[in-house]
């Protein structure tokens, strides 16, 4: 008889990451480094998910479900900074560094690379609307103004993984948002 589950995935990938997301360091990261952090054995791991690959699919899979659909009740412009500041920041270059190569690596298998074509698409559209809803007046494409800024971010992200003037993610915002208006 098997014992009864005592977490569930969404909680451990939680765990999970939040330990990455922490990570100071740059280089491949293993299931012995994460399972303390989610409160489970390399092996349980393994047996919840299939392997370390299946496991990354599952937090690229929560990532795009936590990417929101559409704006909230809060002001268009309140709201932007408070994603691009939580999604693009890199608390080391360490980190960015990690972000970076964690991003390489998703990019070399056809499945990975998918859902990352999918979360990039759905944080689009969502930065697409709040920047619509914004009516910036020197915006004319919103749809293309949030690529724009994607592309920015990711830039920003390089900077920082090489200590290039890092700066806020949010500085970055600005300075699109200046030329917008």
């Amino acid at each position: 008889m098997t014992r009864p589950r005592t977490v569930n995935d969404e909680d451990l990938l939680d765990r999970i990451d939040r330990a990455l997301s922490s990570r100071r360091t740059s280089g491949t990261w293993t299931l012995q480094e994460v399972a303390p952090a989610a409160g489970i054995s390399p092996a349980g791991l393994i047996k919840r998910f299939g392997s370390k690959a299946d496991l990354l699919h599952a937090l690229a899979r929560r990532w795009i479900d936590l990417v929101p659909s559409s704006p909230t009740e809060q002001e268009p412009e309140e709201e932007l900074r408070a994603y691009v500041s939580a999604e693009f920041e890199a608390p080391s270059a360490g980190a960015a560094i990690f972000a970076l190569e964690e991003l390489l690596a998703d990019l070399r298998t056809p499945e990975s690379n998918s859902l990352l074509r999918e979360g990039w698409d759905k944080q689009a559209r969502y930065l697409g609307q709040l920047l619509s809803a914004m009516r910036l007046p020197r915006l004319v494409d919103p749809p293309r103004g949030a690529l724009l800024l994607l592309d920015a971010l990711h830039g920003s992200l390089y900077r920082r993984g090489v200590d290039l003037r890092p700066s806020p993610p949010t500085d970055t915002l600005d300075q699109l948002m200046e030329a917008w208006t």
